[in-house]
């Protein structure tokens, strides 16, 4: 039996749909065209069946982004790197990365890789079509930055205060509202509501807890993930 959008609970379906209109919409620190193109680049690391390696940066192949971009190369080349290769990135990778970016717009950066992430390996898991991305909307970054950014030791990218007393994962895009509204907002959909995070008997009446962390334990091997 064929799946569709119908068969999937409609407050994930909303989650995704909002954080993927976001994608071409003004954001903190990238405007809504690069955001778009950023999103672009993403998708093509994502879904390419040979991707470049790591060590190889996609604006230095000709015809795989174009070549009059509104986002920086460095930009396009960091958004590819962690889309496809995420396992290879270092704190000396980073470092040299956040030489030509603002670690904030880093960190929004990331926001625009997961949101695409997300929602792509979603679909092609349920074989639904890939949604398409609007047309950017008008308007400049608002470059809101909170009053109470830190240093963290859990983190390579700067958090709102206070640091390390949570679980990284949880800091990793305070620093960035805006973005960290748009992840969170995914996750307490796909996953567990944040204020619901520390109870270990939580269901929304399909998988227990137990059988929730089981599967993202497994994911999170496969995927190399730090976390």
């Amino acid at each position: 039996m064929r799946i569709s959008l119908s068969d999937v609970r409609q407050d994930l379906v909303l989650a995704h749909e909002q954080a993927w209109s976001a994608l071409s919409e003004p954001g903190t620190w990238w405007s809504g065209a690069q955001r778009r193109e950023l999103a672009q680049t993403a998708l093509l690391a994502v879904i390419e069946i040979e991707p470049l390696p790591p060590w190889v940066a996609v604006s230095a192949v000709e015809g795989k982004i174009s070549a009059s971009t509104v986002a920086s190369s460095s930009a396009h080349d960091a958004v590819y790197r962690i889309a496809r290769h995420a396992s290879t990135l270092t704190k000396e990778w980073y470092e040299r990365v956040t030489q030509e970016i603002d670690p904030l717009a880093f960190v929004e950066l990331c926001g625009i890789v997961c949101t695409v992430a997300t929602v792509v390996a979603f679909r092609r898991a349920l074989d639904l079509e890939l949604p398409e991305l609007a047309a950017a909307k008008t308007g400049e970054p608002s470059h809101h930055k909170p009053d109470n950014i830190v240093d963290a030791t859990l983190n390579w990218v700067p958090v709102v205060a206070p640091a390390d007393e949570i679980a990284a994962v949880v800091q990793a895009f305070t620093a960035v509202p805006q973005t960290n509204r748009v992840i969170w907002a995914m996750a307490d959909a796909q996953y567990i509501p944040d204020k619901e995070m520390v109870d270990p008997h939580w269901t929304r009446g399909t998988l227990t807890r137990v059988q929730m962390e089981l599967v993202a334990t497994r994911v999170s091997q496969q995927r190399e993930c730090f976390y």
